[in-house]
């Protein structure tokens, strides 16, 4: 039964799992929304130490947009016609998707603190963040291919 598996190999189970190939895209998401509101606050702050607060604000608004960024897949895009296969997510899916979200924001986040808080370095910080976004799609468009070719589509 789809509802109940944990990682989905074909198109036909992406969404309904808990695991897909979407999931990385996620985690990217979770690392490009971080390093984004993060912008408004490290490196306005870069002459001082960047409050403790000011980084876990930009880690809840990051998961905020994550449940946006659902809701907004799982009702406007499957209104319109826009979701991928036409299905909506499961709800397992949904958790598992905002869950990887926070994963890559949380990524984003030691590094920013336990790297760029100690030597000051904001150029290497988003240089970083932006090959790890980089890698993370790459990855994501691996899996999608062979997604693709387990289905039978290719």
């Amino acid at each position: 039964m789809l509802m109940q598996c944990i990682v989905g190999l074909t198109f036909q189970e992406a969404g309904q799992c808990a695991f897909d190939f979407f999931s990385l895209g996620h985690i990217c998401m979770g690392i490009g929304i971080f390093l984004f509101w993060s912008l408004f606050y490290t490196i306005p702050k870069s002459k001082g130490r960047t409050p403790l607060f000011s980084l876990l604000f930009v880690f809840i608004l990051t998961i905020i947009c994550g449940i946006i960024w659902e809701i907004i897949e799982n009702t406007l895009f499957f209104e319109l016609g826009l979701k991928f296969e036409g299905l909506s997510d499961s709800g397992i899916n949904i958790m598992t998707d905002i869950l990887l979200v926070a994963v890559g924001g949380l990524g984003s986040w030691l590094y920013c603190y336990l790297i760029f808080e100690k030597d000051k370095k904001i150029r290497a910080y988003y240089i970083f963040g932006l090959i790890s976004f980089a890698i993370w799609l790459i990855f994501f468009f691996i899996l999608r291919y062979i997604t693709k070719w387990y289905s039978g589509l290719v």
